[in-house]
């Protein structure tokens, strides 16, 4: 089995667990627009709750793809116990990221239509 890739340094993984985590408009737009609409307590209670929950999910996915050296799937597989039922979270980590690729599937397709229709047909 050949060996892994592997971060070179902590700062590279820091940033790319925050860019993999937040998106540009949840760290900009999203508290801009909810202060400008009177909703300034509401985005302290956001980023409390973003910590509170976050984190420790983060953290449990840090640990297990750091045990286990492997994809989602084949991690449960590796660190389970035998007759414990732990790799079906693999499986429902699999599906869960279905939806989000055909979003930006489906995304990339509408700005391509809507620009080619805007510039097509000044």
């Amino acid at each position: 089995m050949k060996e892994r890739e592997k971060l070179g340094s902590r700062l590279g993984f820091i940033l790319i667990s925050a860019g993999c985590a937040i998106g540009i408009g949840n760290v900009w737009k999203f508290p801009y627009m909810a202060g400008q609409g009177g909703g300034g307590a509401f985005v302290l209670f956001y980023l409390i709750f973003l910590l509170m929950l976050g984190l420790p999910i983060m953290t449990m996915e840090f640990a297990v793809g750091r045990a286990s050296q492997k994809s989602p799937v084949k991690a449960y597989y590796a660190l389970e116990k035998p007759g414990q039922k732990w790799h079906i979270h693999g499986y429902i980590t699999l599906i869960g990221c279905c939806p989000k690729h055909l979003q930006n599937f489906y995304f990339f397709i509408f700005n391509m239509s809507y620009f080619s229709y805007i510039y097509n047909f000044k």
